[in-house]
């Protein structure tokens, strides 16, 4: 490794837009938790799908700092149904894409 030579890279200069995370097809059972997503709406709809609709398994996701918002959405459902449902957190990975944008191009459209 002697003869490498590493240069420091040079900070980027511009604005970082995040992308939308790409979501796999839904079904009717699965509830993505953002910001914007009310305990009480969420809890309604979980007891909606599994007492009326009769459907064994709600999925609950959540992203970043929203895992832990949905895991306590989650646990406020099992209350809500008097411990009827069992819980069963997974997680997984998946990709994020930012988008870097140039000083020099940001105004132009």
């Amino acid at each position: 490794m002697s003869g490498i030579i590493r240069e420091k890279r040079n900070p980027i200069q511009g604005s970082i837009h995040k992308r939308v995370p790409q979501r796999p097809a839904t079904v009717p059972t699965d509830i993505y938790i953002s910001k914007k997503s009310k305990t009480q709406a969420i809890i309604k709809r979980v007891k909606r799908l599994m007492l009326k609709e009769n459907h064994k398994t709600v999925t609950i996701h959540g992203l970043g700092a929203m895992i832990l918002r949905a895991m306590s959405m989650a646990l406020e459902a099992q209350l809500a149904l008097q411990d009827q449902i069992t819980l069963k957190p997974t997680t997984e990975t998946i990709t994020l894409i930012d988008d870097i944008i140039p000083e020099d191009m940001v105004g132009e459209s």
